[in-house]
């Protein structure tokens, strides 16, 4: 082709194609000189904006034209987007080869996923000669609540077992768009420590809307219950498209303030006031010979231990006492209960109600009472009632033989006597009687003495067998449990699970704790000389700082 011939057909090409802008470039057609074969590639729009859309809930797509101008084949060899995070996907790509004036499309599709504003470049490579790489351009934004959470964790750190830490925790609206929250829950590990205030008497019932820019608070409380690790977690669920449930994660440790250690010796009690109650019914003479009998054992327990003793006998009949009170100055005590025993017979009513006639012993104006003329009743002195029956309890007969009541049961009884101390370890009682449950038949047999087991086991006492073959264990044994101590009182308020009991240095499960008392009380009492060690933690002052 001469020059003059290429200058004519370069101005029909400005003639006839025009100009494109910068930002959406049309490749100009060049028709290829006479023999040569060339694809050319023009791509529209080479810019694309798919505006504001509602984030989690709307898309939008973006068709793009790719054309082949020139006269050979256009081979498409890469489509791909800069920024492959960008919300921008290409959901249809174009052929790999594009024929002469042919053209195939590029679909790219923008969903974005919260409050935000997008932008990428797609590049299109091909064997166009002169322009092997083609941008697309891309912008798009979202419209959309975002939930933030503060703090998003938390460590309370060590916090004192009785006290508590709180948190608050801020839940604010960054986007755009409404926030809902509609529901609100806590997790915790076990046991439950950690816990959320009633959020809705103070922000309302749920679903809350919380405007862009808003926020509410909700208050998280620590109160460990124990020296383990704790772990929670609030978990918060709104409509953020990103975000759906949110966390605030929350952990703390409980410690005990201090620990303390008690630490008793079983001395025994140096003063015991003993009241026997004794079944004076027909079918007791074998009993009453055995108590007499065995009297002796219960004595030497006494005597060798140096307590300074009183003891009285009453009837299931009769309130008064059977003789004088037998002290620790008294010439023959063994022979001055044995004659006391021989007084009270075994022609008594048949009806027998030691429960009543001990607590008229017992009561105002009684010969055991506090204040009594016969001086048996001593104030520091422990007080010890002994019932020894074959028959189960009557006091509630009313109308057989006197006395009794109709509405007093064994644990009225039981109140009685623990009134007349000012601690429980003053007060005992115990019972020679029928076996639980169903009484016994050895040895002349009984049967079970129902309401006296009831006193016994309400006042922390010895049941024994009255069909026993040997009295003189029963005797020894009701002699140390008269003496010995029961229960002792803590010096601090316990954290009860952590009470810990050894006697003589080697752990204990043998007792119980009464919170309204302040006291260990054990099932059996340790041996006399016997070393207690009862070791609890107590609880923090909360007041002072930690």
């Amino acid at each position: 082709m001469s020059i003059l011939n290429k200058f004519y057909l370069l101005i029909a090409s400005f003639v006839f194609c025009g100009c494109s802008s910068d930002y959406k470039i049309t490749q100009q057609i060049t028709p290829a000189e006479a023999g040569v074969i060339a694809p050319e590639i023009d791509v529209s729009p080479i810019t694309n904006d798919f505006g504001i859309l509602a984030s989690g809930s709307e898309t939008r797509d973006a068709v793009i034209t790719i054309d082949n101008t020139g006269n050979g084949d256009l081979n498409i060899g890469d489509v791909f987007l800069h920024d492959g995070g960008s919300n921008f996907s290409l959901t249809v790509l174009p052929s790999s080869t594009i024929e002469p004036s042919q053209y195939s499309e590029l679909v790219v599709t923008y969903e974005p996923g919260t409050y935000e504003t997008n932008s990428d470049i797609i590049s299109i490579l091909s064997n166009d000669e002169d322009e092997p790489e083609i941008l697309v351009y891309l912008d798009g934004s979202g419209d959309a609540p975002v939930i933030h959470v503060t703090p998003s964790s938390y460590d309370f750190g060590t916090v004192f077992v009785g006290c508590d830490d709180s948190l608050g925790i801020l839940i604010e609206n960054y986007g755009n768009a409404n926030l809902e929250i509609t529901d609100v829950e806590y997790f915790a590990s076990l046991p439950v420590d950690f816990s959320i205030e009633d959020f809705e008497s103070s922000e309302g019932l749920l679903p809350w809307t919380i405007v862009p820019g808003g926020y509410i608070h909700i208050q998280v409380e620590y109160t460990p219950l124990d020296i383990l690790d704790d772990g929670g977690w609030l978990e918060i669920t709104s409509n953020d498209p990103a975000s759906p449930i949110a966390v605030s994660d929350h952990e703390g440790i409980g410690n005990y303030e201090a620990w303390v250690v008690d630490t008793f010796t079983q001395d025994g009690d140096a003063q015991v006031d003993i009241l026997f109650v004794v079944d004076n019914s027909g079918s007791m003479s074998s009993n009453q010979t055995n108590l007499k009998n065995n009297f002796g054992d219960f004595m030497s327990v006494f005597v060798s231990a140096g307590v300074d003793y009183h003891v009285a006998l009453v009837t299931t009949d009769d309130a008064a006492f059977v003789g004088s009170v037998i002290t620790s100055s008294t010439p023959d005590p063994i022979t001055e209960f044995s004659d006391q025993i021989d007084l009270i017979g075994y022609s008594g009513a048949p009806i027998e109600k030691g429960l009543w006639y001990s607590y008229e012993s017992t009561v105002s104006g009684g010969d055991a009472a506090p204040g009594s003329s016969t001086g048996f009743f001593r104030s520091s002195a422990r007080l010890v009632v002994v019932y020894v029956s074959d028959e189960p309890d009557a006091s509630i007969n009313t109308t057989s033989y006197g006395g009794g009541s109709s509405t007093m049961m064994p644990s009225d009884y039981s109140a009685h006597l623990l009134a007349l101390k000012t601690s429980p370890d003053l007060v005992v009682a115990h019972a020679v009687a029928g076996d639980y449950p169903s009484g016994c038949t050895s040895n002349g047999g009984a049967q079970f003495g129902d309401g006296y087991y009831d006193v016994v086991s309400d006042l922390g006492g010895t049941f024994m067998s009255i069909c026993a073959a040997d009295w003189s264990v029963t005797m020894d044994t009701l002699a140390r449990e008269s003496m010995a101590m029961m229960s002792f009182t803590l010096s601090d308020y316990p954290i009860e699970d952590t009470i810990a009991v050894e006697v003589d240095g080697v752990s204990s499960s043998d007792w119980s704790y009464d919170d309204a008392s302040n006291i260990v009380i054990f099932s059996t009492a340790p041996d006399d000389g016997s070393t207690i060690d009862i070791t609890y933690a107590v609880w923090a002052d909360c007041s002072e700082e930690q």
